[in-house]
């Protein structure tokens, strides 16, 4: 994911719901990016006593003297910069997987902290038209929202999936284009949408902003695995 654009954001903005004073930092996994587990950059800099140095106009990062591409990177919606353990391996940390304890121990010189995996969840406000999704207690992600019309939107426990498309038309309404679709129920689905005001307008589904605010829809997409909790309330 190409992040250029919010390089001058990395110093300006801190991660959404960073884990403040914990021996721990909450890992970000992406469910279209399986083999890699990432962190915001500087918040795993700080617990390695690295300083990030950027290049804007290369779109670089050079961390621990070693420069790394941003395109390797990803961001959240906000332009908060997430480093790969992989890019931390490389630049020259010792990352140790600890798999019975589901995390990962990250070290250098004398220096040491804990990559803890944990669970997803997202949560669909309809009174506020909002959508938050945490992994473990790291809010990762929030939006606005416009849901269905005259109440069609259901409430109550899902899971995402079991179908995912990048692209998807839908069958009901006029071959409507509705990217980055995540099902949540039979054909009730969060995707992106071109317009999304702050009231309830869409047939049903749940609509995400893809065209602006840093593509949330993709965001969410690429994020959520099959089988992730959704809650969708009313108050």
């Amino acid at each position: 994911m190409k992040t250029a654009p919010f390089l001058a954001l990395l110093f300006i903005f801190t991660p959404l719901s960073p884990v403040r004073g914990a021996p721990t930092l909450e890992a970000i996994t992406f469910a279209l990016d399986s083999k890699r587990t990432f962190l915001p950059l500087a918040e795993a800099s700080r617990k390695l006593g690295w300083s990030p140095r950027l290049n804007h106009e290369k779109g670089t990062v050079v961390l621990n003297s070693k420069s790394f591409s941003t395109d390797t990177m990803r961001s959240f919606t906000d332009g908060t910069i997430l480093i790969s353990l992989e890019t931390l391996t490389e630049a020259g940390a010792t990352v140790t997987h600890e798999k019975k304890k589901k995390s990962f121990k990250v070290s250098s010189s004398r220096r040491s902290f804990r990559v803890v995996l944990v669970d997803k969840r997202a949560e669909i406000n309809l009174e506020q038209q909002r959508l938050r999704a945490w992994e473990g207690e790291r809010l990762v992600l929030e939006t606005n929202i416009s849901s269905g019309r005259r109440g069609s939107t259901p409430s109550g426990e899902f899971k995402a999936g079991p179908y995912k498309a990048r692209k998807h038309y839908s069958s009901r309404y006029n071959n409507a284009y509705m990217p980055y679709s995540v099902q949540v129920t039979g054909h009730i689905f969060i995707h992106g949408f071109k317009e999304v005001p702050d009231y309830p307008a869409s047939h049903g589904c749940i609509r995400l902003p893809y065209l602006t605010g840093g593509n949330p829809a993709r965001f969410f997409y690429e994020w959520i695995h099959k089988g992730t909790p959704i809650t969708i309330i009313r108050k």
